[in-house]
């Protein structure tokens, strides 16, 4: 068994219509609301004239479909509540101790993944972006996957599927001599989707991509199916250390892997990072890291957060740096 560190991604499964008003949702503050055409909604249709950067932040991240026009998760206010509730005395209970653990690694054509490899990654049908189980709850993802132009493309996240290798067979079988097959996947509903406060959907530089997405069920740890081990704030790493990227993206032919992929990209130093994306008016922060700019190899999808033309020789992928928001997810959980 073996610990490995990567740069994470599943599938998450978005409807292919629009979200319909008079459903549910919650607002910004983890209020329960219905999601309405903004001009049924007078709060916040009111604030919509409003000059204050942190009444329109609050206004796109209320934005909860399209119907015509913009739908909205109509609450009790269009301001953020000054205090968010502490439940530091339970963190350690939620975050596992036995995670991050799999199988021995075994490489079948290359770059093709064995079943039991990574067996935080999820996948279902139909997915435009990817994540990572965390706990038995929740799996961690970009927040342009939750919220903004994503919602108006693909509809809303409707479901996670854990434990999956190959979308095309059920089960998923491997090996002759014996034939072994792998647990039958384990499907969830999407209770709560939870970007980041301080995303901006559309922002050039896409500072704190990151969201947490809730489970409707409890996920049971198989050998299929583990939880992830999140790096500790103080988790460095080094200028060309090669990080594992995992999931069911678009290949070199232009379509969606039907079998779980893996790829090593390099990290590249901030700096180096920068000299590249500043000419695109984009300066990388911290809280971001740059992996990849090998010809041919790269992440399209997924927590990835941004960067140039897929594959391109000299241009890294920017991704967000789990170590930096361990807190906020911490503080973002509950059981």
């Amino acid at each position: 068994m073996k610990r490995e560190q990567f740069l994470f991604l599943c599938v998450l499964v978005f409807s292919l219509h629009n979200v319909k008003a008079q459903s549910n949702c919650r607002t910004p503050n983890d209020e329960p609301a219905m999601c309405v055409p903004i001009r049924e909604c007078s709060i916040l249709y009111d604030a919509v004239l409003s000059r204050d950067p942190e009444v329109i932040r609050f206004l796109r991240e209320s934005q909860c479909g399209n119907a015509g026009g913009p739908l909205v998760c109509c609450g009790s206010t269009a301001e953020w509540r000054t205090s968010a509730p502490t439940i530091a005395n339970r963190r350690p209970d939620l975050l596992p101790e036995d995670c991050g653990r799999q199988e021995d690694n075994k490489i079948l054509n290359g770059q093709t993944t064995h079943p039991t490899e990574f067996p935080n990654a999820s996948g279902y049908e139909q997915f435009s972006c990817g994540a990572t189980l965390i706990n038995e709850r929740y799996v961690l993802t970009a927040a342009h996957c939750v919220t903004g132009r994503i919602l108006r493309a693909v509809g809303a996240l409707v479901k996670v599927r854990l434990g999956e290798w190959n979308t095309e067979t059920n089960p998923d079988c491997f090996g002759t001599q014996p034939k072994v097959c792998t647990d039958k996947p384990q499907d969830f509903g999407v209770e709560q989707a939870i970007p980041h406060r301080e995303y901006v959907d559309g922002s050039r530089d896409r500072y704190h991509d990151i969201a947490l997405i809730r489970m409707n069920g409890q996920a049971k740890n198989t050998q299929f199916v583990r939880p992830v081990c999140l790096p500790k704030p103080d988790t460095e790493v080094t200028t060309g250390q090669r990080l594992s990227v995992v999931g069911w993206g678009k290949t070199e032919t232009g379509r969606y892997s039907p079998v779980k992929l893996k790829l090593k990209v390099p990290i590249v130093s901030e700096s180096n990072c920068n000299r590249m994306f500043n000419r695109a008016g984009v300066n990388v922060r911290t809280s971001q890291l740059c992996a990849g700019g090998e010809k041919d190899k790269d992440s399209c999808n997924g927590i990835v957060s941004f960067g140039a033309v897929c594959g391109t020789e000299g241009w890294p992928g920017i991704y967000t740096r789990v170590s930096r928001y361990r807190d906020w997810i911490e503080g973002n959980i509950r059981p």
